[in-house]
């Protein structure tokens, strides 16, 4: 697993509060949400990407690096289904 960031941009409302992880092997990108004392997961996508890092810019953006592309991905709210 690749640990990542937080979403506290004001771009993507329906990220906001969402902690994005993902597993460099499978490209899967999850999400961790608390409510209460309670934690629950839920996949986001399942990408081709070989996730080796995530960031975050000064407005709370998120952003992936897929190692094999060497590209870098912004995270956008279109992956949460919303």
């Amino acid at each position: 697993m690749t640990g990542g960031y937080i979403y506290r941009g004001s771009n993507f409302s329906g990220l906001q509060g969402i902690y994005i992880l993902g597993d460099y092997c499978s490209g899967r990108i999850w999400g961790l949400q608390k409510t209460g004392n309670v934690w629950t997961n839920q996949m986001l996508l399942d990408s081709s990407y070989s996730i080796s890092s995530f960031g975050e810019d000064e407005a709370g953006e998120i952003y992936l690096a897929d190692r094999d592309s060497g590209n870098i991905y912004h995270i956008i709210e279109v992956i949460t289904g919303s």
